[in-house]
């Protein structure tokens, strides 16, 4: 377990996928930090957290130092553990030279894999200093996009896999009023059906890739049947009804 001095770790949520969606914080701390984290699924691939925050980079006074977290998309804990322990040491070593800016898509705490990192890191490095500063969630933004308040008065919310076992999921559909449904993509068919049997499909809006060039917004989910769908996509289920701009 190290013990030297490190500089301050910022977490920050960069929102849905548009730039104009940064916040002023965010964009004030990116200005200035040395070190910029940028999470990926694959070596190899891209980050879409990056491309958000790539024009704040650009202005710039001087470069900023980037490294490059992987978080294999796998459910494999072997892989995820080995995965887990480099990024806390690649991360080490960047916040023993100053600050370091961990970016992330929406909110840093909204399904981000910063929380399993913060943990680990934090066994390393016990007197680690943190500084969160929050995104707008895919879920505010697919509401504000729709024209559909996300809950009023007494209503209740559940924001929810869609991976959950289907008697657990229709249990939330029977006591909140409004549902999200997160990582739809591999148990669409499955939804369709259940939400169909419930009578919730016109009162159901499908969302993806919000914020980006390849936004997408389907109001009568039955046309997606035999589509392959984006991982970023996601279902608002309303019983009390859409009544949306469209």
């Amino acid at each position: 377990m190290s013990g030297q001095q490190t500089g301050t770790l910022y977490g920050i949520g960069v929102g849905p996928g548009n730039p104009d969606l940064l916040t002023l914080r965010a964009a004030r701390i990116l200005s200035s930090v040395p070190t910029l984290a940028i999470p990926k699924s694959v070596s190899d691939g891209g980050s879409l957290a990056l491309s958000v925050v790539e024009g704040v980079l650009s202005e710039r006074s001087s470069p900023v130092d980037r490294v490059e977290l992987v978080f294999p998309m796998t459910k494999d804990q072997s892989i995820l553990s080995e995965s887990r322990a480099n990024n806390a040491r690649i991360l080490e070593k960047a916040l023993s030279a100053g600050d370091v800016a961990f970016i992330s898509l929406g909110d840093i705490f909204f399904y981000s894999t910063f929380g399993n990192l913060l943990e680990g890191l934090r066994t390393r490095l016990p007197d680690l200093k943190v500084e969160v500063i929050p995104g707008i969630t895919s879920v505010s933004a697919a509401t504000a996009l729709i024209g559909t308040p996300l809950v009023q008065g007494s209503e209740g919310l559940a924001v929810v896999p869609a991976t959950y076992e289907p008697e657990s999921l229709e249990t939330i559909l029977d006591l909140h009023e409004t549902v999200v449904l997160m990582k739809i993509h591999r148990v669409f068919p499955r939804l369709l059906e259940m939400l169909s049997r419930r009578g919730l499909l016109d009162r159901t809006v499908y969302l993806a890739e919000i914020g980006t060039s390849r936004q997408e917004i389907v109001w009568d989910i039955r046309k997606l049947e035999g589509r392959t769908l984006p991982y970023m996509s996601l279902l608002v289920v309303r019983r009390n009804g859409l009544g949306g701009l469209a």
